[in-house]
């Protein structure tokens, strides 16, 4: 290691350590040394580490710092893979922290951050079409392409993200960088493209930042024989209480009108005589096109009927249905066209372009034969629904279980993995059975590290007496609901947050309160009715306001001070089991003998109403009070549970988490 063999986590970390001389004001955590020694251990001996780390530990840099020490001691045996829940952590990791420990740390290192494929402008596919002037019928759509073509001049890093106004998506679709239509060296755009020196830069980094979506998409390319992300020996899942549901959509399958309708209009317009496959499929691949467009159209159709009359909300399961489809024959038909069309031409750029649509038709045929047709043979079943989306229906499957595919792929043959969040089991599990079985992963070191707050001095606890059963009386219990969060909201000043369990209860919750608040000037935010990134500004800026929402409110957001002195916990967030797949997997529990309600149903329940408690203190200054409104944490015996899972001292209670 150079310059770095004499260096420590502990060193590091200690008072006397470079991020303490930095840092005003710098203590260190004894939870962040612990957690960060234990990543050390891990990646050193090659390990699975789960570690639980609560608020206030630092979670970044106790394994931040290890990772940097291990990929400089470990040079040529690939990056150490950070993998964040979101673009926007990926990003808080690469503009603050990643910079500051390049800044301190005393040997040099290398940090790469990494998106897709597709937020890349490919200068060959721009160039052909800006020749192709008549590309576009709209010719605000062809004013979005020249602003691309200049903005190409002056970019520095190429990516969707950087361009000042971003184009409508047919255009950026036409410019972008895709997996199956690049040229390689062959390309005279090669040394100057933006894909292939993000591609050299990821290759070369010592510690490469992605997000889950990412790194699980390129879990299912190397399952399928491909790859995107570099070889690497360790990676580290921050938020991984996540993995599952990104693993979920990774491995599963959508197929609707506009997906269809996306790979038909790549190829040709109804009116354009410059499109792709005017130019050079000829008049059978033509009408195979207006053919494909009539069908996709009368398919959804029908699926949208099937739900319209069944009335299912959440998605209509098809078990082991057949589902009857006229679309894969008559795409399958313009793919080989398409296919025959690429051959003939002599234009290298056309010929790319006719062949990636091709084998784009072949791959939507493949998906629409499985979501159509069930498998019996299959090792893990496919789980099949017809979903509504956006006034049309889609068909969806997803894996009945993906921990057989994450404990082959990689938990047994892959990288050294530590997974750390500050909620990853319900916290009377130490040994995070739960989280083990839903991921497949068979041997891993616990950790679980408590918050370095005080949460008995900071947080009041307050259970409602006498309210109604959500369950048996759900129209008492939404009125009784709106009339105490009111008074609590109106005691407090506002300076809020409402957390419930639905949209339809968002809007009922913010319908009763929204006329006594706005006559006391308390301004009511709610989740829905702007982008969250926005209501997230008007929070911070107005701190007597009010904010409801559900779902994403219930982790992930950060709001210290004033502005956030009280948590409504409208309901004990378990999840609907309407939904096809929740059904499945309930389903099959319930076939071997397990009891889903205690295997799968509480866990999940718990594990997010922790993550709901943990909005109220975020710094060591915090103080507030935590409202729970569900009777059921009093009357039901798993309510002990629930509250045993929060970060009081057990004495609180007045029994033991033992007892």
């Amino acid at each position: 290691m150079s310059g770095s063999a004499d260096l420590s986590v502990r060193a590091l970390l200690g008072n006397e350590g470079p991020i303490a001389r930095r840092l005003p004001g710098y203590e260190p955590r004894p939870q962040q040394v612990e957690m960060a020694l234990a990543v050390e251990t891990a990646l050193r001996e090659g390990r699975h580490l789960i570690a639980e780390a609560g608020t206030g530990t630092g979670k970044s840099f106790a394994y931040l710092l290890p990772a940097a020490l291990h990929a400089e001691s470990r040079q040529g045996e690939g990056p150490v893979v950070i993998s964040t829940r979101t673009i926007a952590l990926q990003e808080q990791l690469e503009q603050k922290d990643l910079p500051f420990l390049h800044a301190v740390l005393p040997f040099e290192w290398s940090s790469v951050t990494a998106i897709g494929r597709n937020n890349y402008l490919c200068l060959r596919r721009m160039h052909l079409a800006e020749r192709e002037q008549h590309l576009f019928e709209d010719p605000a759509r062809r004013e979005q392409l020249r602003a691309v073509v200049d903005w190409s001049l002056r970019t520095a890093d190429g990516t969707r993200q950087d361009l000042p106004s971003p184009p409508a998506a047919e255009v950026w679709e036409e410019v972008q960088a895709e997996h199956g239509n690049c040229l390689m060296r062959a390309c005279k755009h090669f040394d100057h493209c933006h894909w292939q020196r993000a591609r050299r830069r990821m290759h070369s980094a010592q510690v490469l930042v992605v997000n889950h979506a990412l790194y699980f998409a390129d879990l299912a390319l190397r399952m399928a024989g491909g790859t995107y992300l570099p070889a690497h020996r360790a990676v580290v899942f921050d938020e991984a209480h996540h993995l599952e549901r990104v693993a979920t959509e990774s491995l599963g399958l959508r197929v609707g009108p506009r997906s269809v309708g996306w790979h038909l209009r790549r190829l040709h317009a109804r009116r354009s005589d410059r499109s792709l496959l005017a130019r050079h499929g000829g008049p059978a691949a033509l009408l195979l096109w207006e053919e494909a467009h009539q069908h996709v159209d009368a398919f959804f159709a029908r699926l949208s009927a099937r739900l319209r009359q069944g009335g299912q909300r959440e998605g209509l399961p098809l078990h082991a249905e057949v589902v009857e489809e006229p679309l894969t024959e008559v795409l399958g038909a313009l793919a080989g066209e398409v296919a025959a069309a690429a051959v003939r031409t002599g234009e290298l750029d056309a010929r790319m372009e006719l062949q990636a649509r091709s084998n784009g038709l072949d791959g939507l045929c493949a998906n629409l034969r499985a979501l159509c047709v069930p498998d019996p043979e299959a090792a893990v079943p496919l789980v099949r629904w017809i979903e509504p989306s956006r006034g049309s229906a889609q068909l969806c499957g997803a894996p009945l279980d993906v921990s057989p595919a994450l404990r082959r792929h990689l938990f047994t043959n892959g990288p050294t993995c530590v997974l750390t969040s500050a909620t990853l089991g319900t916290g009377d599990d130490d040994g995070f059975g739960w989280l083990r079985r839903q991921l497949g992963i068979d041997a891993a070191a616990p950790l679980r590290l408590g918050s370095p707050f005080d949460y008995d001095r900071a947080v009041e606890l307050r259970l409602e007496e006498a309210m109604p059963d959500p369950a048996a009386d759900g129209d008492a219990y939404r009125d009784e609901v709106v009339a105490r969060t009111l008074q609590h909201l109106l005691d407090n000043g506002g300076r809020a947050l409402v957390l419930c369990t639905s949209w339809e209860f968002v809007r009922n919750v913010a319908a009763g309160l929204r006329p006594a608040l706005e006559y006391r000037g308390i301004e009511l935010l709610v989740q829905g009715e702007a982008p969250l990134a926005r209501l997230l500004q008007q929070k911070r800026a107005a701190p007597t306001s009010v904010l409801v929402g559900t779902d994403s409110l219930w982790e992930g957001i950060d709001v210290r001070g004033d502005a956030l002195t009280l948590v409504v916990i409208t309901r004990l967030p378990f999840q609907s089991p309407g939904h096809p797949l929740v059904q499945a997997r309930l389903g099959a529990l319930r076939a071997q003998g397990r009891d889903p309600f205690v295997e799968h149903s509480l866990p999940e329940a718990i594990l997010k109403f922790r993550q709901g408690f943990g909005r109220l203190i975020r710094s060591q200054q915090d103080r507030g009070k935590v409202v729970i409104l569900d009777p059921r944490v009093r009357t039901k015996g798993y309510g002990r549970r629930f509250l045993a899972a929060l970060p009081f001292a057990p004495d609180r209670w007045g029994w033991s988490q033992d007892g």
